[in-house]
């Protein structure tokens, strides 16, 4: 089942290419538009950009980014804002017609290790560091602005930025540009108009995209099972909390969806959701999963 995508601006598909800084020149090239959060801008491709240095603050906004698209998903006016304090509260608190509830998030891979976490994770977040470095040394070396899709190997930043260096003043406004650097190293350069000044979010397009695996019920307990022994704290303070997983398929490490009919045990959360962000959405419960965007 691949799912169908979500009527959400902005969506990606899995190794689709989009950026907020494009809609600049979206009648020149046919960009799609960027997505906002309320929390923080995160364009839909830039959800792995604004994840890049694992900050609370990134992940916070990724998160409510989450839950504010479950929302419209689900067709509900949600407010979403964090939590007042993470120690005694779950991690978003949502406001609705009828009152609150609070939402604990949680990201799934399918190579996590209870001692050292998702090896494919790590290496994007390294892949995303480098590619950070690399545009600071540019625009630091006088480039104009580029939007950058890295395609391969950024194994040798060196001569990468060599290439950038050389090649960027040649490419006229809103041209693309492929060049190789190396053997195994394909890069799509596209000038910028110079009003977006120094565009960093430079695009690890190697580290999306490929085979989309089943989420199996054991990785989904076992998140629900370390999730809820934070109930107990949560409720002086709030007794409707609900909990929202996500595989989210803009990341190579968590190219998952939910195949076959599973069932869970709740361990105490009042509603439990799983997003294969950003296609479809599942509600768990003990008697089965329920699919509340099938295909059409």
């Amino acid at each position: 089942m691949s799912g169908r995508r979500l009527p959400v601006p902005g969506s990606v598909v899995d190794g689709g290419v989009l950026s907020e800084a494009l809609r600049a020149c979206i009648d020149l090239f046919n960009s799609p538009a960027a997505r906002q959060s309320t929390c923080c801008t995160v364009p839909s491709n830039d959800l792995i950009t604004a994840t890049e240095l694992m900050t609370t603050t990134h992940q916070k906004c990724l998160e409510q980014h989450y839950a504010e698209r479950l929302g419209e998903v689900l067709v509900k006016s949600w407010k979403v804002t964090p939590s007042p304090d993470e120690d005694n509260w779950p991690d978003l608190i949502v406001k609705t017609e009828r009152g609150r509830f609070g939402l604990e998030v949680t990201e799934l891979y399918l190579d996590k290790s209870p001692r050292n976490g998702s090896k494919k994770k790590a290496n994007e977040a390294f892949n995303r560091k480098r590619i950070k470095k690399l545009a600071g040394d540019y625009y630091r070396a006088g480039g104009p602005t580029i939007r950058v899709v890295f395609r391969d190997s950024i194994d040798r930043p060196d001569i990468i930025l060599r290439s950038l260096i050389s090649v960027a003043p040649e490419v006229t406004e809103c041209e693309l540009k492929r060049i190789k650097p190396y053997p195994g190293c394909r890069i799509d350069v596209r000038r910028l108009p110079d009003e977006l000044v120094k565009y960093d979010r430079w695009d690890p397009a190697f580290d999306r995209g490929g085979m989309v695996a089943n989420i199996d019920e054991g990785t989904i307990q076992a998140a629900i099972d370390a999730k809820a022994q934070k109930l107990p704290k949560y409720a002086c303070n709030i007794k409707d909390v609900r909990l929202l997983l996500v595989s989210d398929r803009t990341h190579k490490s968590s190219l998952a969806h939910l195949v076959h009919n599973i069932t869970c045990d709740l361990r105490g959360f009042s509603e439990i959701y799983y997003y294969s962000f950003p296609y479809n959405v599942w509600e768990l419960t003990a008697s089965g999963s329920i699919n509340l965007t099938p295909d059409e």
